[in-house]
């Protein structure tokens, strides 16, 4: 079978057979340099290896999955949960794609992400919690797991019906959960929470849109209560990989923009402050609200 030919040189036995860990850091410097050089004759020309079939247009890998968007989203629960779960699919070429995948820091920091919020969880005496684009809610089952005991109530928005029943499935009918299949962009609520989380909503948001949603939120939080929002941080390492091998795009951001950006949304009273997970690509914006 002849590669495509493309500004960077993928050799057909690499495509076919799938990388080792040998290859990794040569694929990262090639997916970079030749992305940040000429992005959509890269775009263009990957494409030429997908209409080729294999690894990069099948469901069962995780970029093939992530490209093909089954529910019709990027990012969608059941990614997600591939992620969480350090998945790797049937076939020595898949697998070695998805070890790829996996081993990058962007899936590293979307494993650290669900650690994250447990760990709010944890830290905190929470009674009321709300969690926004609640996905496979595989963090709220490790939290429970972990605190059988817990009688934090979590509500969770989450707009597609099947990730719902994932999740339900996936937590077992727990009481302490309950969903509302609403989309946030038109979703009210009356009820205010201790702890208002979103993980990874915001990254598709543009700024205008991040602006409307963040100063709905902000009402949404109790006195003395906290909002906390996940965000990919400008600089991102993996960017063009899953821009080009995953067809995923997200709205990357600085410390800064987001501190700009809920100031514009009406925090402007409210402490705020930007931290990030273990491996510097996930960014969380922590915004306080007066007591």
């Amino acid at each position: 079978m002849q590669t495509a030919t493309i500004p960077f040189t993928l050799s057909a036995d690499l495509i076919e057979k799938g990388p080792l860990k040998k290859d990794y850091a040569f694929l990262n410097e090639l997916f970079i340099s030749e992305y940040e050089q000429d992005p959509q004759a890269v775009l263009r020309q990957f494409e030429n290896i997908r209409q080729q079939g294999g690894v990069f247009t099948s469901p069962a890998s995780i970029s093939g999955f992530c490209y093909l968007q089954p529910y019709g989203y990027a990012g969608d629960f059941q990614l997600i949960d591939r992620l969480y779960t350090n998945y790797r699919g049937a076939g020595t070429a898949v697998q070695r794609w998805d070890d790829f995948a996996q081993s990058q820091p962007a899936a590293e920091a979307v494993r650290n992400r669900k650690a994250y919020f447990i760990d709010l969880l944890q830290s905190k005496q929470l009674s009321r919690v709300l969690n926004i684009a609640s996905g496979p809610c595989r963090d709220i089952k490790e939290y429970y797991d972990a605190q059988p005991a817990s009688d934090t109530l979590i509500d969770c928005v989450e707009q597609d019906g099947r990730a719902i029943q994932y999740a339900q499935h996936l937590i077992n009918h727990d009481e302490r959960v309950r969903f509302i299949q609403q989309n946030i962009l038109t979703y009210r609520s009356t009820q205010q929470y201790q702890l208002v989380w979103s993980a990874g909503l915001f990254d598709y948001f543009t700024d205008a849109v991040f602006v409307r949603v963040l100063r709905k939120l902000l009402t949404w939080v109790e006195p003395g209560g906290e909002l906390v929002i996940g965000n990919f941080v400008e600089g991102n390492p993996n960017k063009a990989f899953m821009e080009v091998g995953m067809n995923w795009f997200l709205h990357h951001r600085s410390p800064e923009h987001l501190i700009d950006l809920a100031r514009e949304a009406g925090a402007t009273d409210w402490a705020a402050r930007v931290k990030k997970e273990p491996a510097g690509i996930n960014l969380f914006l922590h915004l306080q609200k007066p007591a």
